[in-house]
Formats: C-alpha cells, structure tokens, sequence
C-alpha cells in the first residue's frame, strides 16, 4: 500500500514537473493547449446533458403512467371487494339454512381468491413493464453518455498527445 503511494506521488510529481517544464518554455502554447481542451470538454457535455435530461422526462412519464395503472387496479380491487362484500351479505340474508349459508360463503371465498389472484398477477404485470421501460431508458441514457465520454477522452489523450510532439519538435 505505502509503496503504491509512494508510486502515484512520483507519477504526479513528474507529470507537475513536465508540465512546469512546458509552461516555462512555451507558456502561451500551454496556455492555447489548456483552453481548447476546455472548450472540447465543454462541447463534449451538450450530448450527455440532453440525453440526461431527456432519460429524466421519460423517467417521470413512466413513473405517471405506472401511478396512474396502479391507482385504476387499486380502484378495480376496492370496487370489487365492495361488491362481493353485499353480495355476501345479500345472500346471508336470503340463506334458508346453515348449510346454504356455508355453501354461499365457501363459493364467495372461491371467487375472492381468484379476483386476488388476477389482481396480484395485474400488479406484478404492471411493475415488470414498469422495471422494463426503466432499464431501457437507463440502457439508452449509458449508451448515449458513456460513448461520447470515452471518444472525448481518446481524442483528447490523442490531441494533447499531437500537441506535445509539436512542441518537442518546435523546440528542437
């Protein structure tokens, strides 16, 4: 660990002493090298931004929608809990016997789990489509950002890698 410290403070030592050493010989050109990397840099963030802020818009209208599926699924289930509910309660007014009155109740809870099955099946059909489109936009958003944001980097390795060799050979 301590040796791999001592490695990163000489890299960084050497690289200041480099770059102390091409501002002292050709301070305008260092100068020129830094702003035009910074106004690169700056281009290169107009792309990523959008896609961000285009990811973040679709984002919001996903989340809306599946809001707005699970409020109508919640609504359905609530209206036909209310329902099976008087129903039950209309045939226990209406049972001769005891027996009857088990039998409708044991069909009513037949029925009920059945609507719960189909609805806790709705809800997860809801939330799969919802964990879908969320992958997409995020796979779509990496794609549109980390690209532009490796070739940035290459190109700029490669142009302050061109300005160099021009200044060394300017210099000779």
């Amino acid at each position: 660990m301590i040796s791999q410290m001592q490695d990163f403070v000489t890299e960084q030592m050497q690289a200041f002493a480099g770059q102390a050493q091409q501002f002292g010989t050709d301070p305008l050109a260092t100068v020129r090298e830094g702003v035009a990397y910074s106004a690169d840099g700056l281009k290169s963030l107009e792309q990523p931004v959008r896609a961000a802020a285009r990811s973040g818009v679709q984002l919001a209208s996903l989340s809306h929608k599946t809001a707005q599926e699970l409020i109508e699924l919640q609504s359905q289930m609530m209206t036909a809990a209310l329902g099976e509910m008087a129903e039950g309660l209309q045939r226990a007014a209406q049972a001769k016997d005891l027996a009857a009155l088990v039998s409708a109740q044991a069909e009513a809870l037949r029925l009920s789990a059945e609507r719960l099955v189909n609805d806790a099946n709705r809800a997860l059909q809801i939330f799969t489509a919802a964990g879908r489109g969320m992958q997409e936009i995020g796979v779509e958003t990496y794609e549109k950002v980390a690209r532009p944001a490796a070739e940035h980097a290459a190109r700029a390795a490669k142009t302050k890698g061109s300005a160099k060799t021009a200044r060394k050979a300017k210099a000779a």
